[in-house]
C-alpha cells in the first residue's frame, strides 16, 4: 500500500515529492517504480510477441529484451539529465537525477496497464484494423505518459528541485528531451 501510496503522490504533487530528493534520492522507492514499469511494459511486448507469432520463445525474448531497455533507459536519462545540470550550474549528484527520472516513470505504469489490454484487443479481436486505432491510442497513451512522468512534467519538478537548476533552464532541458524522445517513438511507431 505505501508504494501506491507513493505513485500517485508523485504523480498528483511532483512539486512535494521531488523537494526532498535533494537531500535523500530515495533510490529505493525509485527501484520499486522502475521496476512495476519495466514489469507492465515487458509484459505488453511479451503480449505482442506472443499473440502475433503464437511463439512462446518469441515473447519471452521480447519480454526480457524490454526489461533491459526500460532500466538502460532510465540510467541513460538520468545521466542525460544530470549532465545538462551540471552544464547549466545545477547542484546535485547523478543519484538526485536517477530519483526523479526513476520516480517519473510513476505515469507510465499506468499507460503501460493500459497499453496491455490494447495489445489484446487489437490482435485478439480486432486483428484487421485498417485504420490502426489501437495503434494509435497506444501511441497517444505513450505521449500522454513521457509527458507527465519521464521527461515530462515530473522530470521537469526533479531537475528543478534535485539539481537545484534555475526553472527556465529546467524547462528547457525538459522540453528537448521529451520532444527528442517524441520524435523516436513517432518514428518506430507502427500507428502512422
Amino acid at each position: 500500500m505505501y508504494y501506491l501510496q507513493q505513485i500517485f503522490q508523485v504523480m498528483f504533487d511532483p512539486e512535494y515529492t521531488t523537494a526532498s530528493l535533494y537531500d535523500t534520492p530515495r533510490l529505493g522507492d525509485t527501484f520499486i517504480i522502475v521496476s512495476l514499469y519495466a514489469f507492465f511494459t515487458s509484459l505488453d511486448s511479451f503480449l505482442q510477441g506472443y499473440l502475433r507469432t503464437s511463439t512462446m520463445s518469441v515473447g519471452v525474448l521480447s519480454f526480457f529484451i524490454s526489461t533491459l531497455t526500460t532500466f538502460l533507459l532510465w540510467v541513460v536519462l538520468a545521466m542525460v539529465f544530470h549532465i545538462g545540470a551540471e552544464l547549466l550550474g545545477g547542484l546535485g549528484e547523478l543519484p538526485n537525477a536517477l530519483g526523479f527520472v526513476g520516480l517519473g516513470m510513476a505515469p507510465l505504469i499506468f499507460t503501460s496497464i493500459l497499453r496491455c489490454v490494447l495489445t489484446v484487443l487489437s490482435i485478439e479481436m480486432f486483428y484487421n484494423d485498417p485504420e490502426k486505432l489501437f495503434a494509435k491510442v497506444g501511441f497517444g497513451l505513450n505521449l500522454i505518459g513521457m509527458a507527465w512522468g519521464t521527461p515530462g512534467i515530473i522530470c521537469y519538478f526533479g531537475m528543478k528541485n534535485a539539481e537545484k537548476v534555475h526553472m527556465l533552464k529546467a524547462l528547457v532541458v525538459t522540453l528537448i528531451l521529451f520532444l527528442a524522445l517524441a520524435a523516436l517513438l513517432f518514428m518506430t511507431s507502427d500507428a502512422f
